[in-house]
């Protein structure tokens, strides 16, 4: 038996008008055949998971091709084509394969399709015909579309925020799609969409209410009463035709996993009031700092322009306030601010020198700001993370350089990785426990190492593409009956898809 194994990986922000293009991969990896084996087989990630599930079934795994960035703006269509055709080569290649493993984030949109994930999955299966299994891994942000469900055997959602079971996901994955093929009674995947997406910084597995829905479904798994579940959480700054929140549930019964996909959904979008966020002004998180004086870092989040939810990482909102203000606050923040990276190289370390900073990516949000800056450090911007999550991934935010403003460290650098990662400060001279303010552009992917080093966490109301506040944000196309732009106070979850019916 074989298997062959690829993967495309962009969170898309509909929001964000700059276009993810090939260099845009190539900033995070592009690998292909023995190059997935050599670079991510021995890391915590989803295709890792495939790989030993396929190993473990003595099934041959075929690595094809792997794409993964990190998110951004819609995706060019000519990216997305190149993969279909190099994964479809790979497939022909070794005909006849018994499977293909996809592992995807799920909420991906190019300029040309709503519905990236799906428009892969439908290219694959007319090439591959009916009667070889696909299965795909996601992100619990995914949108997971009729036509992902309509061409897919198995979908398996990360099952923690922050997100800490990349491998094990992998593994289910895999897993299960296995079972389609060996088993006799073949696990049977039903879908329930729900009309709701809310903000991903008000909710977390590591708490209520979102964890004891989640428990609550993992104890259905122990219990032996459904097989697998995901739990989606829509990524809110995705603003498609086809969109929203939704749950699976496979099961070798059929009946099984209807029933509890529409109880895990409705339970879902019962508590959707409670993830209304309670957001500080940057103001306000500034002067309770100087006024507490901790002694461990107080966390400024500033989760509207961070690249994890696909912003454009340009604002310096909290860097102008600080300015303002004349706050002597040992600060470090990161800024995607190329021409101020290159610029810091030209002249050289230990030099000081006007700089403008910020606005280079989406300046009709981002205005800049123009400062003295003393030139402290310069980078290649290649850093280990260190985790928990992602640990020992490699990240590259490109030439980079650490630009110093009174007490404020500013890391410019081409696109901000790894930004829920302490090494994102640390491994360019600013250890984080020194600073009295971290400005951290993340949702809540940053919890898992951060809440490790400080209590001191505030949600902040900042400009970006990502904002919290979704009603603020232009949404044009999703549906009109839909959370939180309706209410839906009497909407009941009733409606159920099957895979591949």
């Amino acid at each position: 038996m074989k298997a062959v194994v690829i993967e495309f990986h962009q969170e898309t922000n509909s929001f964000n008008p700059v276009v993810s293009t090939i260099d845009y991969f190539e900033r995070g990896h592009m690998y292909k055949g023995e190059e997935i084996s050599i670079n991510l087989l021995d890391k915590p990630c989803a295709l890792a998971g495939m790989f030993k599930a396929l190993e473990e079934s003595h099934v041959q795994a075929i690595p094809g091709c792997s794409m993964f960035t990190m998110s951004g703006g819609p995706i060019d269509q000519a990216v997305v084509d190149h993969f279909v055709t190099e994964s479809i080569q790979i497939i022909e290649a070794n005909h006849p394969v018994d499977a293909v493993f996809i592992s995807l984030h799920g909420a991906t949109q190019t300029t040309t399709y709503d519905d990236c994930s799906g428009f892969i999955i439908d290219s694959i299966r007319k090439v591959v015909g009916n009667h070889v299994v696909i299965a795909a891994s996601t992100d619990l942000h995914a949108n997971i579309t009729d036509q992902m469900i309509k061409d897919t055997d198995i979908i398996c959602g990360y099952q923690t925020y922050p997100h800490l079971d990349h491998f094990e996901t992998g593994y289910r994955t895999a897993k299960l799609g296995l079972s389609c093929l060996l088993d006799e009674n073949k696990p049977k995947m039903v879908k329930v969409h729900i009309p709701m997406i809310v903000p991903a910084s008000t909710y977390t597995t590591n708490s209520d209410p979102f964890s004891t829905l989640i428990d609550h479904g993992k104890e259905l798994e122990e219990t032996g009463k459904i097989l697998d579940f995901s739990v989606y959480q829509m990524q809110p700054w995705l603003d498609v035709t086809e969109g929203g929140s939704s749950v699976l549930v496979i099961d070798d019964a059929e009946e099984n996993a209807k029933q509890y996909a529409i109880e895990l959904a409705q339970k879902l979008f019962d508590m959707r009031k409670v993830f209304k966020p309670n957001l500080y002004s940057i103001d306000e998180v500034i002067d309770l700092t100087e006024q507490s004086k901790y002694e461990k870092p107080v966390v400024l989040v500033d989760s509207a322009d961070s690249t994890n939810a696909g912003a454009t990482g340009d604002s310096v909102a909290v860097i102008q306030r600080l300015l303002h203000k004349q706050s002597d606050l040992k600060t470090a923040c990161v800024v995607t601010d190329a021409p101020a990276a290159v610029r810091a190289h030209e002249i050289g370390v230990g030099k000081t020198a006007k700089f403008s900073i910020g606005g280079t990516k989406y300046p009709e949000m981002h205005q800049p700001i123009q400062v003295e800056c003393y030139i402290k450090s310069l980078h290649d911007g290649i850093f280990i993370q260190e985790g928990p999550a992602g640990r020992g991934m490699i990240n590259n935010i490109g030439l980079s350089a650490v630009l110093q403003v009174g007490n404020i460290n500013i890391l410019v650098c081409h696109h901000i990785f790894g930004n829920g990662d302490p090494q994102l400060f640390r491994a360019f001279g600013m250890e984080p426990t020194l600073q009295e303010l971290l400005i951290v552009k993340a949702c809540t992917s940053f919890r898992a190492a951060y809440s490790l080093l400080t209590d001191n966490i505030y949600e902040t109301e900042t400009p970006g593409a990502a904002s919290v506040d979704l009603k603020s944000l232009p949404f044009k196309r999703l549906p009109k009956d839909f959370y939180p732009f309706s209410d839906l106070d009497h909407y009941q979850v009733r409606e159920v898809t099957l895979a591949r019916d």
